[in-house]
């Protein structure tokens, strides 16, 4: 991760970023078709009770994620 890039996890509620990459795991084909992919505009619409889910808007869906998938995705904020 570059110094200009984030863990997606890292968002607040509100916050919008591109995708800059994402890292090798189980659940890469499945994130990827649910609109998770470089270039994409994401949004970090609010965390879960508990806090271990969070749900984004992607590709005009909102998709909840678990802390630890977020974190292998980085982001880049949108200004």
């Amino acid at each position: 991760m570059t110094q200009d890039t984030i863990q997606l996890s890292e968002l607040a509620a509100g916050d919008h970023a591109l995708i800059a990459k994402m890292e090798e795991n189980p659940h890469l084909c499945y994130l990827q078709c649910m609109g998770f992919c470089p270039g994409a505009h994401v949004e970090m619409i609010r965390r879960v009770s508990g806090g271990s889910l969070s749900i984004y808007r992607v590709d005009d869906a909102d998709v909840a994620l678990r802390q630890e998938a977020a974190a292998m995705i980085s982001v880049r904020m949108e200004g």
